[in-house]
């Protein structure tokens, strides 16, 4: 079989990030998905909620779906991972990975780090996205979820949080 890598700043998590794991176990033929929140994102300026309080967020939504875990292995870096160190890590678990991307990061990832070599190392798994094309050329997981992060930050559309962690989001981004 294989495994999936399904990566992001998961700031905060959503229903959007639920439908593409759900599709990813139901559509690729793996043994695990790993959900692995970035401790930052290299083409943002940062994070809103910290690294410990994404994981937490996503180990509890997940926590009754035993093919997939939530990874801190990003998170306990304490610093950026360039995609390429992550995927090299979970080959010693795997050497056939999926690696899924949102269909909004196709433009830009000939500027991943040495993008060259991690395309030699992973199957692209596209997830759709409104308003993002994905590619005929990659395998891609249909979902069309209407919601983004940012929104979620400003307080809107806050009925697309998970219920196990809507509160504690809430909480978090709206408290002040």
């Amino acid at each position: 079989m294989a495994i999936a890598i399904y990566g992001g700043s998961f700031d905060p998590p959503h229903v959007g990030h639920i439908a593409v794991a759900e599709a990813a176990l139901k559509e690729l033929k793996i043994d695990k998905l790993y959900i692995v929140p970035a401790y930052a994102n290299p083409f943002k300026e940062g994070t809103h909620a910290p690294g410990d309080l994404r994981l937490q967020w996503l180990k509890k939504i997940f926590e009754n779906e035993p093919r997939i875990e939530v990874s801190d292995y990003e998170i306990a870096q304490n610093r950026p991972v360039p995609t390429l160190e992550t995927v090299r890590h979970f080959r010693t678990i795997d050497p056939m990975i999926y690696l899924i991307v949102g269909a909004d990061n196709l433009d830009d990832l000939h500027q991943w780090h040495d993008f060259r070599s991690l395309d030699t190392l992973v199957t692209w798994v596209v997830a759709s996205r409104r308003g993002h094309e994905g590619s005929g050329m990659l395998r891609q997981l249909d979902v069309d979820v209407d919601v983004s992060s940012t929104e979620l930050r400003e307080g809107k559309k806050n009925h697309l949080l998970p219920e196990s962690v809507r509160e504690a989001i809430q909480n978090y981004y709206h408290q002040g």
